[in-house]
């Protein structure tokens, strides 16, 4: 008897030991690389303390049990767990952080690098949109600044504190309206925007399309999809109903995170799946769909002009002149999820989207563009998703079931993990960006909108 619990003990520890090893190998090296990836951005790139980022994006299970050493001099950020499974994450000036994924540090400092030509007038001294110089009276008036002690309800509260809202912005009429810093973030601060890239790869894509560049029916979209792929078109992708085989998970080591962290080609990760839906025919919502459009773009502009693309063609024309997009070690923009700006550069692209692709007179992006991004893909069951963009529309047989219940139903968004919102409302002529780390998602767009709605209604 007592040899038959001896074997029993030994095969439920060796199941055990056999579990924690794979854990370790699997896990080990995605904390490390998240935690260094995160770490590098958030100093190199936002200017934030160690001890600021360890305490907020980093401070949760299992990513705490890294340790995520900064090299100010090297300009580099090196992440471990348990000094195991050491990984790397490198400043470049201009281009923001970059995992190294296996790559030599000396080969992808060497990258070619086509730096934009940045528009050297300051905004200090220049109205907004275009500038920061905002318009005093109108922030005095009683509906402003009621939002304006909601955003320092959200900022300070106790109740609220937890939620580690960072900026809330609110655009009305096209007037900045109010706005609100905390948590060690303020008006200069560049904040990341996660999965809102996706929507920013779209405009791009769209630049394109209104020059005649790309088309929406177009296909054969990548050399090596020689097979059934060859059929899927850029609409196909751009609406996520490309039917690649894609599992778009973050609780571990899946397609989504050996894309974003293990990987130095996101866009190859992602190209390199198989067909499992006719494309057009399933909508799954797909960070790998985003960086291989990006790598579309990439492909079809050529190098420079590539590099250049989000700033001066996008983001120089509409004010976001402190917007950075972070790249892969193949050197691919990572559109899916690596970019940071301040909150006023992500108002900006909310009220040009508001404006219809107008800013300030000139069509930086096309009405027919900006109407078919934000059309729902007949395949998303609740209306949900355009071009790249979070839509309200609602089921086609019954709009008021939607993804935010009390807001309009012409309302869309650009959203992103940890709860990264640009909120536009054409019907209210409205633009609400909430930026933070909020991992539990138990802060609500749908009940601040609302209540921003409702003060506009009553006060104005």
């Amino acid at each position: 008897m007592k040899q038959k619990f001896r074997l029993v003990a030994l095969i439920i520890l060796s199941i055990g030991l056999m579990y924690g090893i794979s854990y370790v190998w699997k896990s080990f090296p995605l904390i490390s690389s998240y935690g260094a990836k995160i770490m590098c951005s958030c100093v190199f790139v936002a200017g934030r303390t160690e001890n600021s980022v360890n305490d907020q994006e980093l401070r949760s299970f299992p990513i705490s049990m890294g340790d995520f050493e900064v090299d100010r001099e090297g300009q580099k950020v090196t992440g471990s767990v348990f000094h195991l499974a050491k990984r790397v994450a490198i400043y470049r000036e201009g281009q923001g952080c970059t995992l190294l994924s296996g790559e030599s540090e000396s080969d992808v400092r060497n990258q070619t690098y086509y730096p934009a030509s940045k528009p050297t007038w300051s905004q200090d001294t220049v109205r907004w949109p275009n500038g920061n110089v905002l318009n005093d009276s109108i922030l005095q008036l009683a509906p402003y600044r009621k939002i304006q002690e909601m955003i320092h309800y959200e900022l300070e509260s106790e109740e609220q504190k937890a939620k580690l809202t960072h900026m809330i912005l609110v655009v009305h009429k096209g007037e900045l309206v109010a706005e609100g810093y905390g948590n060690d973030h303020d008006i200069t601060t560049k904040h990341t925007f996660w999965s809102m890239g996706k929507s920013v790869i779209s405009s791009l894509v769209g630049l394109q399309v209104d020059k005649g560049i790309m088309t929406l029916d177009q296909q054969n979209l990548l050399p090596d999809w020689t097979d059934e792929r060859r059929k899927i078109t850029l609409t196909n992708m751009l609406q996520a109903t490309n039917g690649l085989d894609w599992v778009e998970d973050y609780s571990g080591v899946s397609d989504a995170t050996n894309m974003l962290f293990l990987k130095p080609d996101a866009a190859a990760i992602a190209a390199s799946k198989p067909l499992k839906y006719e494309p057009g025919s399933y909508f799954y919502y797909s960070s790998g769909t985003t960086n291989i459009l990006s790598k579309i773009l990439r492909n079809q502009l050529g190098e420079e002009k590539y590099q250049r693309l989000p700033y001066e063609d996008f983001f120089y024309k509409i004010g976001m002149h402190n917007t950075i997009m972070e790249k892969d070690a193949s050197g691919t923009f990572v559109g899916s999820s690596f970019a940071f700006a301040p909150g006023r550069d992500f108002a900006r692209f909310g009220l040009l989207m508001l404006n219809r692709g107008n800013w300030e007179g000139t069509q930086v992006l096309s009405e027919d563009w900006v109407e078919f991004a934000t059309r729902p893909t007949p395949a998303a069951p609740l209306g949900q998703y355009g071009a790249q963009w979070w839509l309200n529309a609602g089921k086609k047989e019954k709009p008021s079931d939607k993804l935010l219940p009390d807001l309009p139903n012409d309302a869309f968004y650009a959203g992103g993990f940890e709860g990264q919102w640009i909120l536009v409302i054409p019907s209210e002529d409205l633009v609400i960006v909430r930026l933070g780390y909020t991992p539990k998602k138990d802060f609500s767009i749908n009940d601040f909108a609302k209540g921003v709605i409702q003060v506009l209604k009553d006060e104005v």
